[in-house]
């Protein structure tokens, strides 16, 4: 049996302690790890995308994320519009303002992966990451397994 009460704390304090740094970072830009995470997807996958296939690929609720968009839209990051072939949907571009401050977002992922990683050995940090690529796997496989 898995000591799951250890992998879930680490797990969780990874996550946690990942979002307090990241988040004191971006607060010099005025943005939270949410809407940063927002940003990372449309930086990764380009932008004029479907807001509903945003909420699918950061993996949160539909009215999460349009919470985090109608932030991002005051705050200047992002444009919405509706399309006349589908008035009910809406699609998102990364504003100027986003496109300027992508370095410095950027750069505190980086940073946090950085100070992560002190210490251990690069061969080890590939190793990690293939532990976690095949954790992800088997939990998706799970997730579908179980229909949700």
């Amino acid at each position: 049996m898995y000591d799951f009460y250890s992998i879930i704390a680490y797990a969780t304090r990874m996550v946690q302690i990942g979002k307090i740094c990241v988040n004191k970072g971006l607060k010099e830009i005025g943005l939270t790890s949410s809407e940063s995470d927002v940003l990372m997807f449309l930086y990764a996958n380009g932008d004029d995308i479907r807001q509903d296939h945003i909420a699918a690929g950061v993996e949160v609720s539909k009215a999460a994320i349009s919470r985090t968009i109608n932030s991002l839209e005051r705050k200047g990051y992002i444009v919405r519009e509706q399309r006349d072939e589908d008035r009910r949907a809406w699609y998102v571009r990364l504003s100027h303002k986003a496109w300027v401050h992508k370095e410095f977002i950027q750069k505190q992922y980086a940073d946090l992966v950085e100070a992560a990683c002190r210490g251990i050995d690069e061969h080890k940090v590939g190793e990690i990451v293939d532990i976690f690529k095949t954790v992800v796997d088997n939990m998706e496989e799970y997730r579908v397994a179980q229909g949700t």
